[in-house]
């Protein structure tokens, strides 16, 4: 967390030190009461401690357990699937071999099968391997090369994203126009037209949200381990995602998890009493189920607030005491790591089990939406469920950069939230925006040229097995698109922790912009410049401010 214990002051220190005549020149004195006028508050980093720790005591008893359930009902239950008795209980290696070679006559006997059979050998164990490792390559080197490109040319690529969401839905307009189907085109016109007023709005907002992104790109670029352990999140995921599928599996084979109950007399079953009952659900075993979900969910969102915290933490002694953090895999970044997953736990658990808890609402009433067609009721309260989720999400981001910066519970971090919020609230959300917005592009653009490579890397496989015509396409398209989805989510993970530490730098800037000033005065009089020009420019007025909400809205659920 930063440690700023050395430089705080506030109004009313201001006011004690003009009572008691301290001894500050004019100059001096005007600077320190313009910053205190734009300072929210000063943070306090606390002393280690263990900050709701029940939360982190509740969160590691569901992961205890889940992995408990998969060692010791899991594992055992899925060594059956492979089991070599059938459905009656009879042992299938003792099929008969006459039964095994009228199968191989079936299968092999056509050069045609076997052929299909071999390339799809290839595919498995030599191409899917081939693209994966070619992704891991390529996709991190163009997202550093990228970050090099932003921190020269931020400005330029925030602008750039603007004046692309509207060439890019005026181009669908007429693509769509020009089809047998044109009647949809105008929606494309009517989000053209949104965009444009959008970037009419923010466009003074330009400057100062590129002086955040050169900071935070600055940052990241001096403690790239921050990449590191972003990228690290993916195989915890999938790791604990294995075990939470075996451990499901697991439970579903306990007896407490179903229960019996007469069949419907409607359906016309015969008297027999195996007919007339009917095993389903019980009540435990879908409070069971529930729980497991839930998990899940609040699993995830630890995994994904842990490395947003951690990123803070670093920002804040990158801001504050940058001496600890300028390395590759910097004190800062192990500090910060281990803060975040030790004193802090608690309130990262906290505030995830309240997503979790909106995202698994969301999600069951989705669900009953879809075994209710047509229901007008359901929609209405998944279409309010995802708005709740979004501004829930949104909120407990930025309180966890405070707690990854000064250490703070999750109750303080969230009243620290809304003081931001009343101060700077507007810029905060508008800078956030435009910076994430150009991160998804950057992203895609990275996704696309690792798809460009792979597609060789394709075609040369395709070559090498002989493939022609269609069949080198298909090769071809598909190393395309894999090399793309493996190209843009290594790459969003990168530009996630960007965007995460503009987050970080945003509240530093606004909490001690002297401080800032002191330990990296370049970036601070162009963030100065870029604040000063936007306030001088325009005021938000309530339409521009109703503009912004809804195009960020519209642009979060991937539509501008």
């Amino acid at each position: 967390m930063a440690r700023k214990d050395n430089y705080k002051y506030d109004e009313a220190l201001l006011g004690e030190n003009e009572k008691d005549g301290s001894d500050y020149n004019d100059s001096e004195n005007m600077e320190l009461e313009e910053d205190a006028t734009r300072t929210i508050r000063v943070g306090v980093s606390q002393a280690p401690a263990y900050r709701d720790k029940w939360f982190a005591v509740a969160f590691l008893s569901q992961l205890l357990l889940v992995l408990l359930v998969a060692v010791i009902s899991g594992f055992p239950a899925t060594s059956h699937i492979n089991s070599t008795d059938d459905a009656d209980g009879r042992n299938l290696d003792q099929v008969d071999s006459n039964d095994e070679s009228v199968f191989d006559e079936i299968v092999f006997d056509q050069d045609d099968d076997f052929d299909f059979m071999q390339k799809f050998r290839t595919f498995s164990t030599e191409f899917l391997p081939t693209i994966f490792l070619v992704s891991i390559i390529f996709a991190p080197l163009l997202s550093f090369g990228a970050l090099a490109l932003m921190d020269q040319h931020a400005q330029v690529l925030l602008q750039g994203s603007l004046i692309f969401s509207i060439v890019f839905n005026v181009l669908l307009f007429f693509t769509t126009l020009a089809s047998s189907d044109p009647d949809g085109s105008y929606v494309f016109l009517f989000l053209a037209l949104i965009a444009a007023w959008y970037a009419k709005v923010v466009w003074s907002r330009v400057p100062y949200a590129a002086s955040t992104l050169k900071c935070a790109v600055r940052a990241v670029r001096g403690n790239f381990g921050l990449a590191l352990l972003a990228l690290g999140t993916v195989p915890v995921t999938v790791f604990y995602s294995v075990f939470w599928i075996v451990s499901v599996y697991g439970a579903s084979t306990w007896e407490c998890m179903y229960s019996t109950y007469p069949a419907d007399s409607s359906l016309g079953t015969d008297d027999t009493n195996e007919q007339n009952e009917q095993t389903g659900l019980s009540g435990l075993g879908a409070f069971i189920m529930f729980l497991f979900i839930l998990s899940y969910y609040w699993t995830m969102q630890v995994i994904a607030n842990s490395n947003r915290t951690t990123i803070a933490g670093v920002i804040g002694t990158w801001c504050f005491n940058p001496i600890n953090a300028s390395s590759f895999c910097s004190t800062a970044v192990r500090d910060s790591f281990v803060r975040s997953n030790t004193y802090s736990l608690g309130s990262i658990a906290f505030g995830s089990l309240i997503v979790a808890m909106i995202q698994f609402i969301k999600s069951s009433v989705k669900s009953m939406r879809g075994r209710n067609r047509g229901s007008c009721l359901y929609c209405c309260l998944e279409c309010l469920l995802i708005y709740i989720e979004r501004i829930a999400q949104y909120f407990h981001k930025w309180a966890f950069v405070y707690v990854g910066l000064y250490g703070y519970g999750y109750i303080d971090a969230g009243k620290a939230v809304m003081t931001l919020f009343q101060q700077r609230g507007c810029t905060a959300i508008i800078s956030d925006n435009l910076v994430r917005r150009m991160l998804y592009l950057i992203a895609g653009c990275v996704g696309l040229c690792v798809g460009v490579v792979c597609a060789l890397v394709g075609a040369i496989f395709g070559g090498a097995q002989g493939a022609h015509g269609d069949e080198m396409r298909i090769w071809t398209y598909l190393a395309l698109f894999c090399g793309f989805l493996l190209g843009f989510l290594l790459s969003i993970i990168i530009m996630g922790a960007v965007g995460d530490s503009v987050d970080a730098i945003i509240v530093c800037f606004a909490e001690a912009p002297a401080e800032f000033k002191r330990n990296h005065p370049a970036l601070h009089d162009e963030m100065e410049r870029g604040w000063s020009n936007m306030i001088a420019e325009t005021e938000t007025s309530l339409t521009q401010a109703a503009a912004v909400a809804l195009v960020d809205m519209n642009s979060r659920a991937g539509i501008v």
